[in-house]
């Protein structure tokens, strides 16, 4: 390494000091993934009716297991979904966690979308209009805001961020991959596990989790990337893995190093599917005796 490198890399780890937080740590309220149901809203034009509402489900956390409470917005188009203003200002409230189509409200959020789609080609709702239908067989990206928070009016206490949708018409919608298990040492991750080791961890998919999907250039299957966290003070060697499919090289494995005194630690794993589907699972366990 030159030397000039050498010494920046140097600060930039002594500036980290002992107070650097890892993706993989869980010291104050985190957001760790949003799932919706269905993992996409779908409508076919000919249909008679709407589909039904696409509710969402917050993966929020704290390192002492404190209630925390997220809300849920959908982001106008004529702003930036990105710039801290949904929900707020940009954003059309969504209660409950609720995206529906009947909304008047949600619809106007639509139309927004559809002429971002169609730049000064028109927008309707008009389910003969080929401008939406084209837009719709190519998947039309909605952005749902969310903010959550512990209640305690603190910087630590408040996470806000956005998540990616999609509306389209298909007749094979993408379904949440579902994960049924961790296992340690070829078994459930359920017993104590010992101080100052090196354990590794394996995640266990449901049937049918990767999904075969069509491409411009055929079939294609879903290959399933993995996030680890952990509270407590042990250390996740790897914050990601994924899934071997098709040729293409993964682990879904994750080394962690567990703490060198005892202590009760949760441990949870997120699993996504590249195309708008998550899953997650999370177990408690004693390190220790």
């Amino acid at each position: 390494m030159r030397p000039i490198l050498s010494a920046l890399v140097a600060l930039v780890l002594a500036g980290c000091g002992p107070d650097f937080e890892l993706q993989s740590e869980i010291r104050r309220v985190r957001v760790l993934a949003i799932q919706a149901e269905p993992a996409e809203l779908v409508v076919e034009p000919d249909a008679s009716t709407l589909p039904g509402p696409m509710t969402f489900n917050a993966l929020a956390v704290t390192p002492d297991a404190r209630p925390v409470t997220v809300s849920y917005a959908l982001c106008r188009f004529t702003g930036n979904p990105y710039d801290g203003r949904c929900p707020g200002e940009n954003g059309v409230p969504l209660p409950g966690g609720e995206l529906s189509l009947e909304d008047a409200n949600v619809q106007a959020v639509l139309l927004e979308a559809l002429e971002a789609a169609n730049p000064g080609g028109g927008a309707t709702l008009d389910p003969e209009d080929p401008a939406l239908r084209a837009a719709l067989a190519q998947g039309l990206p909605l952005f749902i805001g969310y903010e959550a928070t512990d209640g305690s009016g603190t910087p630590e206490g408040t996470e806000r961020g956005v998540r990616r949708v999609t509306l389209r018409a298909t007749a094979s919608p993408n379904q949440n991959p579902v994960v049924t298990d961790i296992l340690w040492e070829g078994a459930p991750l359920a017993g104590s596990l010992p101080v100052a080791r090196e354990v590794t961890f394996t995640p266990v998919l449901a049937e049918g989790s990767v999904e075969v999907y069509e491409t411009d250039e055929g079939p294609r299957a879903e290959q399933v990337f993995f996030s680890w966290f952990a509270t407590g003070d042990g250390e996740v060697k790897e914050f990601r893995s994924q899934e071997p499919v098709e040729g293409r090289p993964g682990d879904p494995t994750s080394a962690y190093d567990t703490p060198a005194v005892p202590e009760r630690v949760t441990f949870w794993v997120v699993a996504r599917d590249g195309r708008g589907g998550v899953g997650w699972l999370s177990r408690t366990v004693d390190v220790g005796p």
